[in-house]
């Protein structure tokens, strides 16, 4: 297959961001909304991380949007109870003290909520659409990118179960269990490409020789912002002192998007489309990674539709009206 840029090759790209991925999820349901198709038919390949990757996994398979984010409320609360978070530096220690040894969050749910989406039995091998979904071997120590068989010498990962890798892409350190996929055990991709794009971008033109010019991607974020710290907050920081309020795995999100979002758009310019909205100061209080709660599902949705109805009419057109030529080989 060649590409040109009569023939474009498009890409789409979710970030992962735990459960602010229910902006992402918004954030398509709007686009299928308005174009009365499934948002995996617009796209030769499906690229996301962690929540991402659970979404990707979705689009992949044709499941509807509207019923990924109605997954995503009606189990958020399940998959992150709500508790009451110490307000003190001493109740913030204590509070991580208490899962030194045990991740935060029991994964039952989260297995429960993707097996709504996707069947259980269900292989990559099964997907419509072509997908890369990458996570963290720590069997091996090593990354990988699981992937779908678009290309006719990769024929190790379709046999793998479609939940299995939603698991492994979403198992985040600390929050959740280690995932196993065959015989190794995996860990949250975030923790190397949190924002896939990259990944996007080197499977169109390593794999396939995607000239730059026929390549576009299109991005969706989980309400990204820039993660900085108080001066105040001094030099000296512990454990207890990146733990706490997940000030890791901000710093991790913001730095690795900022990063990504510069070179793609350097590379592709006006063929790279970031969809995100960052928080504002107040809205960030109650748009935790883990925080799933009513108001938190508000304010996502709600941003989410005034991020897509914004650019629905101009800057989405080009992507809407792709019709993808990358396949999933089935012999």
């Amino acid at each position: 297959m060649e590409w040109n840029k009569e023939s474009q090759f498009q890409a789409l790209a979710l970030t992962g961001g735990g459960y602010r991925g229910l902006f992402t999820a918004r954030a398509l349901q709007v686009i299928e909304e308005h174009t009365h198709s499934p948002i995996g038919r617009s796209f030769d390949l499906i690229c996301g991380t962690s929540i991402g990757g659970i979404v990707a996994l979705a689009a992949a398979f044709e499941v509807p949007m509207s019923d990924v984010v109605q997954t995503f409320e009606e189990y958020g609360e399940d998959i992150f109870p709500p508790y009451k978070r110490p307000a003190s530096r001493a109740g913030k220690l204590l509070d991580i003290f208490k899962h030194l040894r045990r991740p935060r969050y029991d994964s039952a749910p989260l297995r429960d909520a993707i097996s709504k989406l996707i069947p259980t039995n269900a292989t990559l091998g099964d997907a419509i659409h072509p997908v890369a979904i990458p996570a963290v071997n720590v069997t091996e120590g090593k990354q990988q990118v699981f992937k779908t068989r678009h290309k006719a010498e990769w024929v190790r990962d379709w046999r793998f179960k479609a939940i299995d890798v939603a698991l492994a892409t979403s198992a985040a350190p600390t929050f959740f269990e280690l995932a196993e996929v065959g015989t190794s055990m995996y860990a949250d991709g975030g923790l190397f490409a949190n924002a896939p794009d990259l990944i996007a971008m080197h499977e169109a033109e390593y794999f396939f020789n995607v000239h730059r010019d026929a390549l576009r991607i299109l991005s969706v974020g989980t309400t990204t912002q820039a993660y900085s710290i108080a001066s105040n907050a001094g030099r000296r920081f512990g454990v207890g002192d990146w733990m706490q309020d997940q000030r890791l795995f901000s710093v991790m999100i913001s730095s690795q998007q900022q990063f990504v979002d510069q070179l793609v758009r350097h590379r592709l310019n006006d063929s790279y489309l970031r969809i995100d909205h960052p928080a504002s100061h107040e809205q960030t209080k109650e748009l935790g990674l883990d925080i799933a709660s009513p108001s938190a599902q508000r304010t996502l949705k709600a941003l989410a539709d005034k991020c897509v109805t914004d650019i629905l009419g101009h800057q989405l057109v080009p992507f809407l009206r792709h019709t993808p030529k990358l396949k999933i080989i089935r012999e």
